[in-house]
């Protein structure tokens, strides 16, 4: 069995059913499939994009009929946090500024089908964070042995329940560390007197590290990965950096998505590659076809570019 590991699709439905043609996937009674390969969605299906209702239509088929695989990101998570309800009928994270406009248009797909909504949400909270395939892992933002087993835990009956979504959406708990730095990464915080401005003239306050290399010692460039701004060439204050597991060089080849960069840094180690190059920012839908190689291979990808709207 092989595997194609598909980046952040953010509700690009017909660039994603573009990309599994190319790849030889046939759509039979709306279900896409391939007759010796599995698909394996990194999360980040939702949101930004025109189509997310038909994205996890598309997915959600695939996982029940067995030819495709799927976790979730940080935007499932924003989801998730949006649409469900407290016990006073309030959502457990009201999303803010760019984000309200996201799911404003998400409800808006949904608009005759409340239900559906509401089912498919609870289809998101069914999803986990992680898949282990032996030789290979599959991971959002950040493989990390102990936050995994803590969330897979709290996961009762292979579900985020609404009791353990309160626990999730805290800040202050070692679970919602844990989702945090699994499906966003881990940040460190830049000096309050370094201002530095991104692409859109917006502040940034953190940035994106290499998680499996240890950061000390190393300048704020050489450090960062997935960043859309350009970073100090000097050494990053010791204590700016809190403590986090870095991935072992030895450990299984893993793949994540979310860090949105171009095509020569995807293969970021020897063992972590990333399959996010960046669609909903004016790059590719991106996959990597495994084929039991223990040795990553740059001619292992295959992109679809954005379909141009007459």
């Amino acid at each position: 069995m092989g595997y194609d590991i598909i980046g952040d699709v953010h509700g690009h439905a017909q660039e994603l059913e573009m990309l599994l043609k190319q790849m030889g996937y046939e759509e039979i009674n709306g279900v896409w499939l391939h007759e010796n390969r599995k698909a394996v969605f990194v999360g980040d299906f939702t949101c930004r994009g025109p189509e997310t209702r038909h994205t996890i239509n598309l997915v959600r088929r695939m996982l029940e009929n067995g030819t495709g695989m799927a976790i979730l990101g940080n935007h499932e998570m924003n989801v998730i946090g949006h649409f469900t309800k407290n016990k006073e009928g309030k959502p457990f994270k009201q999303a803010t500024g760019s984000n309200k406009k996201i799911m404003d248009n998400i409800k808006a797909e949904y608009i005759y089908e409340k239900d559906r909504l509401k089912a498919d949400i609870k289809w998101l909270r069914t999803l986990p964070f992680s898949v282990s395939l032996g030789a290979i892992r599959i991971v959002h933002a950040y493989w990390n042995q102990s936050h995994l087993e803590l969330i897979e835990k709290n996961r009762k009956n292979g579900k985020l329940t609404k009791k353990t979504l309160y626990e999730v959406f805290s800040s202050q708990s070692e679970l919602g560390k844990a989702i945090r730095q699994t499906t966003r990464g881990i940040e460190i915080n830049l000096p309050n007197d370094l201002i530095i401005k991104d692409q859109k003239n917006i502040r940034r306050t953190n940035f994106r590290i290499k998680w499996w290399e240890a950061p000390f010692g190393k300048t704020f460039r050489q450090t960062g990965y997935g960043n859309k701004f350009i970073l100090p060439d000097y050494t990053i204050p010791p204590e700016l950096i809190e403590p986090f597991d870095v991935y072992p060089p030895k450990a299984p080849i893993v793949f994540v998505g979310h860090y949105c960069v171009d095509a020569p840094n995807m293969i970021a180690s020897n063992n972590v590659c990333c399959v996010d190059n960046c669609l909903a920012n004016g790059g590719q839908l991106a996959a990597y076809r495994w084929n039991g190689e223990k040795q990553l291979k740059p001619t292992n990808f295959v992109f679809q570019r954005k379909r141009v709207v007459e």
